[in-house]
């Protein structure tokens, strides 16, 4: 990879990145501790991630269990986690949490689809604004005379060519996802 391109594909691995966090939150009928591993948590006077807390595991497709460390802090992750609104009723067996995963409702997996064709977007506009900002950045350069015209649609070319390969990269985990999700 040219030298020019490593804080720009940077800051796109860092969208990219950010846009699998978001899908893993979205459910796809099936345990994967992914789906509640980001929940906030208010413990010890502040708010933690879920996994920060516990031990997620999935023993069942139908299934995840969380292990909380500290049996004080219970109450707190099962409210967390009927807040976070995704649709699980956690019941309570000592300090394991059971979260039986109930099968998605045709209307609910449309609602997870819109979701998710909405953080696609996000993600697709996050990288655009990367493009963006750095394509500013080296027209100003150019300008201020710091390299040519040929050197700024070199770097322009290179700049799109990994812009289209992340989109595109965004496009194939969104069909996985809604494949996913359209699964009966």
């Amino acid at each position: 990879m040219d030298p020019i391109l490593t804080e720009p594909s940077q800051k796109i691995d860092a969208a990219l990145h950010h846009f699998k966090m978001e899908i893993a939150g979205i459910r796809a009928g099936r345990a994967n501790p992914a789906l509640i591993e980001n929940i906030p948590v208010e413990a010890y006077g502040g708010k933690m991630k879920l996994v920060e807390v516990g031990n997620i595991s999935a023993p069942q497709p139908t299934l995840l269990t969380v292990q909380v460390w500290d049996a004080s802090i219970l109450d707190t992750v099962i409210k967390a986690i009927q807040e976070a609104n995704l649709g699980l009723n956690p019941s309570n067996e000592g300090t394991l949490i059971r979260l039986p995963i109930p099968p998605l409702t045709a209307e609910r997996r449309e609602e997870f689809i819109k979701l998710l064709h909405q953080k696609i977007e996000e993600a697709r506009v996050s990288i655009r604004q990367t493009r963006h900002d750095f394509r500013n950045t080296w027209k100003s350069s150019q300008e201020a005379g710091e390299f040519g015209e040929d050197e700024f649609f070199r770097r322009e070319k290179l700049l799109q060519e990994l812009v289209d390969k992340k989109i595109l990269e965004i496009e194939q985990l969104g069909k996985t996802k809604e494949d996913e999700l359209t699964q009966l």
